[in-house]
């Protein structure tokens, strides 16, 4: 567990070995230790404790909690300071294989892309959590139960368009997916067939044709949804 007076933004100089960083352990203990020389502390923001974070939802309130008097939607476009919170939490979310490789996979996961290029920008598994947290509290549980480390095909699916961030569209999906008594998401969520994420995706896209979706109460389109969604639909 490490402790930091504040969030960080890498300065040039950290930019160029942040990637290199992530990958080589020396490198990475050298960006630890001189941190002065290589990012500034971002103003407002006050202390952000590293721990183990059992889901992406305790990340992010974490890192919320960090920020301050500080409005994160300021930061959206700040690379330098999401790159910083991902270095330092680097070892919870890219793990290493057998070989003893870190495992970076996609480059958006670790990178963050524009935050107006919604297919790559909720990708970043710091950012979009410390995003959906702020936007929709709660109302973001089906989207942050995973642990930071994943990227769960739910929030792929739910996620990927803008008219998506809309508070009443998460209000469904939240009823139809996340089990509050588990605190996980319900059986067979995480699937590809009828009445899972992705066809809630198509489905939402069919009733913007019809309807003025934020005009309506979260509880009368979970009862215009097709019966393929009854698996999941909770009685009201």
């Amino acid at each position: 567990m490490r402790e930091y007076r504040s969030l960080w933004r890498f300065n040039q100089n950290g930019m160029e070995i942040f990637e290199r960083a992530l990958i080589e352990d020396e490198t990475g203990n050298e960006l630890e230790e001189n941190l002065s020389q290589f990012a500034e502390p971002v103003e407002s923001t006050v202390s952000f404790r590293v721990r183990d974070f059992t889901t992406s939802k305790e990340m992010a309130a974490t890192v919320l909690g960090a920020f301050g008097s500080a409005n994160p939607i300021r930061y959206l476009a700040d690379k330098e300071l999401w790159c910083w919170v991902t270095f330092v939490l680097r070892e919870q979310l890219f793990k290493r294989n057998s070989e003893g490789i870190r495992m970076l996979r996609e480059r958006h996961r670790w990178f963050p892309s524009n935050p107006n290029d919604w297919r790559k920008a909720q990708r970043h598994l710091v950012r979009m959590p410390v995003l959906l947290l702020y936007r929709f509290e709660t109302d973001a549980d089906h989207l942050l139960c995973s642990k930071p480390s994943e990227l769960p095909d739910i929030r792929e699916q739910l996620t990927s368009q803008q008219d998506m961030f809309n508070r009443t569209f998460q209000k469904v999906a939240r009823a139809l997916y996340f089990d509050d008594s588990k605190k996980e998401l319900k059986p067979g969520a995480g699937l590809k067939d009828e009445g899972t994420p992705r066809r809630l995706a198509k489905v939402r896209q069919q009733f913007d044709v019809t309807w003025e979706l934020e005009d309506l109460e979260w509880e009368e389109i979970l009862a215009m949804l097709p019966k393929e969604f009854d698996r999941f639909r909770p009685s009201l």
